[in-house]
């Protein structure tokens, strides 16, 4: 993607951001935290001082959206020019930076009390960005037979430590109550399947470098 496409979708962004945080101050200050806070909305009626809210949460889902449609049109992309090149796709390394999103995972710990919400658990799973660091540095690389051998391994490896981790969480959650209550059994199912496929993104291109960058070594003292 060009700088300046990617500087007006970063644009776009904080400006959605912005426009979050104002209408947020606006609701809390002007409308009774509407909104904001856990509301009945089977009884939910309109109000014209809702319509900040809901216009900045409408442009800020339309906003990740129109991102979830670029990515995937660029995966297509990336997908046609590896099989016509023979060459890794090209991810630049900073976009690893993508998996300090995980930490929000935390915040979990004081929404489900403040609000009873779960979902901000799912952030952990943010964690596997961190291996676009090291696809980053793969990119553009000749997919030769050792390049595939190396992948088809760190595959096996990945598939095999995230089916044992899967399975030996569900044996223990799935015996009772965790601490006697289902809402923590289900956290806990939460966290470790966001880590679990986390790990899935991770582990493979971590791997696969580190494969790679042994077998230079190699012959490099041959």
């Amino acid at each position: 993607m060009k700088k300046n496409k990617v500087k007006l979708w970063a644009g776009c962004g904080i400006f959605c951001i912005a426009a979050m945080v104002l209408s947020t101050w606006y609701a809390v200050t002007f409308n009774d935290s509407r909104l904001v806070v856990p509301m009945d909305f089977g009884s939910y009626s309109f109000i014209p001082q809702d319509l900040p809210m809901l216009l900045s949460v409408s442009l800020f889902g339309l906003y990740a959206l129109a991102l979830c449609f670029l990515l995937v049109r660029s995966i297509r992309k990336n997908k046609r020019d590896t099989t016509r090149t023979n060459r890794s796709r090209r991810v630049h390394p900073r976009l690893g930076f993508l998996g300090l999103l995980g930490f929000l995972g935390f915040a979990g710990f004081w929404a489900y009390p403040a609000t009873g919400d779960v979902s901000p658990f799912l952030f952990f799973l943010f964690f596997g960005f961190f291996g676009f660091f090291y696809e980053g540095k793969m990119s553009g690389t000749l997919m030769d037979e050792r390049f595939r051998e190396n992948a088809a391994r760190a595959q096996l490896i990945t598939y095999r430590t995230t089916f044992s981790i899967t399975l030996l969480a569900l044996l223990i959650l799935c015996q009772g109550k965790l601490l006697g209550s289902l809402e923590y059994t289900l956290i806990a199912t939460i966290i470790v399947l966001s880590l679990t496929l986390a790990l899935g993104m991770f582990l493979p291109e971590y791997l696969l470098y580190r494969y790679d960058h042994d077998d230079r070594i190699e012959e490099g003292e041959e």
